[in-house]
């Protein structure tokens, strides 16, 4: 399975995450994970946010999808000085969060800020095996080694688990509501 097969939201068997590493339920699992794609699907209203989790030794994966669905927002800020060519490490982040209401706000070094708001998501943990112990080196690395050294949309990986937002049944598509046979 590719990264882009858990985004577009293909039907995937993994065991939901206990609380210890949920990071819906602890949004301090966040912190040392380093946002390196934000990924925009116009067409399912979703935003992807792929991690890098080899710095965020507190979670048992090396990379992790935060998919939101039903998204109404989505802004990435950032200072003109701080877009070198990097990961983003996350510093803080907050989770809201109620039935058919989600919101992320994250802060990141070098100075930049994440913030989606949608009705639902979920969070995998992925298991990407082409990908070497150690995240690259982006001070001293090339690009070539630091573009494939994380993952992308592209990137074979096995599901580690899942966590889930608090979900409402008026979050779930009811086709008769749509007027479906």
């Amino acid at each position: 399975m590719k990264v882009n097969d858990v985004l577009s939201g293909v039907p995937i068997d993994a065991p939901e995450l206990p609380d210890s590493v949920n990071p819906f339920l602890r949004t301090e699992l966040l912190v040392d994970a380093q946002i390196t794609r934000i990924l925009v699907d116009v067409m399912t209203g979703s935003v992807g946010v792929l991690l890098e989790l080899r710095q965020a030794l507190h979670l048992p994966a090396n990379t992790g999808l935060l998919r939101v669905h039903g998204v109404a927002q989505q802004n990435w800020l950032c200072t003109s000085t701080a877009n070198e060519f990097t990961a983003w490490s996350i510093t803080g982040a907050t989770v809201y969060q109620r039935p058919g209401e989600f919101q992320l706000a994250a802060q990141c070094l070098p100075a930049g800020a994440l913030r989606v708001v949608g009705t639902s998501a979920d969070f995998t943990l992925l298991d990407a095996a082409a990908l070497a112990s150690a995240p690259p080196d982006y001070r001293a690395d090339a690009r070539e080694l630091i573009r494939f050294g994380v993952a992308d949309e592209n990137t074979q990986c096995e599901p580690v688990g899942i966590a889930r937002s608090v979900q409402s049944d008026s979050a779930q598509f009811d086709s008769e509501e749509f007027g479906a046979a």
